[in-house]
């Protein structure tokens, strides 16, 4: 294997340091050749430098945070492969991310082999998630009936609920613009969750990529 050059880009100055260490020990093919404390002081050293194989952002940094940072990077760098690492695992933050085109996604409280495998994941492959994340975003559909036997089983209110739901809106914002209530929208949210056979909003998104449903 050649060096895999690597950059890391998080404004916790500690954590940076450590993480940088711990890629070059995990795998003498790692190689971190830039660091950066927020999205546009990385951007500003790829203009002076060779451009990173991966690079590892954070989510919540000052200046230019995870999501300005990767819009950014995935148009002026579409070559170089991106893995978030953030404490944040709640679903509007993966929903953003997904919607961004993000294939990688690790907690920052990740052991040194999963980060190991998370790199080569993203190398080889081009995509890596926890097994959290497979849970919720693969293992989410139920196999028992065909897609479009599931999709028929939809009404119109239902789809217009995924519509929404695949946008970056609240439950709150979601019954405001359908002229509902908020229990009547967590009961359309069980019902198409019941029908799709999904465990969470980040899974019903991924059913709506897998199945060109209004992405």
């Amino acid at each position: 294997m050649e060096n895999i050059n690597i950059a890391v880009v998080d404004d916790h100055k500690l954590f940076r340091s450590g993480l940088a260490n711990l890629i070059q020990n995990i795998n003498q093919d790692f190689r971190v050749v830039c660091e950066a404390d927020h999205g546009k002081h990385f951007l500003d050293q790829l203009e002076r430098q060779e451009t990173p194989d991966l690079a590892l952002v954070d989510i919540n940094m000052p200046v230019m945070d995870g999501f300005q940072t990767v819009k950014q990077l995935k148009e002026l760098y579409p070559n170089m492969k991106l893995l978030i690492v953030t404490m944040n695992d709640d679903d509007t933050s993966l929903l953003k991310m997904l919607r961004l085109g993000i294939k990688g996604y690790i907690s920052k409280d990740v052991d040194p082999e999963e980060l190991e495998r998370a790199i080569l994941d993203m190398v080889d492959k081009g995509f890596h998630y926890t097994e959290q994340m497979t849970s919720q975003l693969i293992g989410t559909i139920n196999g028992d009936k065909s897609e479009l036997e599931k999709q028929d089983a939809l009404n119109a209110k239902e789809l217009r609920f995924i519509e929404l739901a695949c946008s970056e809106d609240t439950y709150d914002k979601i019954a405001d613009k359908m002229c509902l209530s908020v229990k009547t929208i967590d009961n359309y949210r069980a019902s198409v969750f019941d029908k799709l056979g999904v465990k969470s909003r980040v899974g019903l998104v991924m059913y709506a990529m897998q199945n060109g449903l209004f992405i």
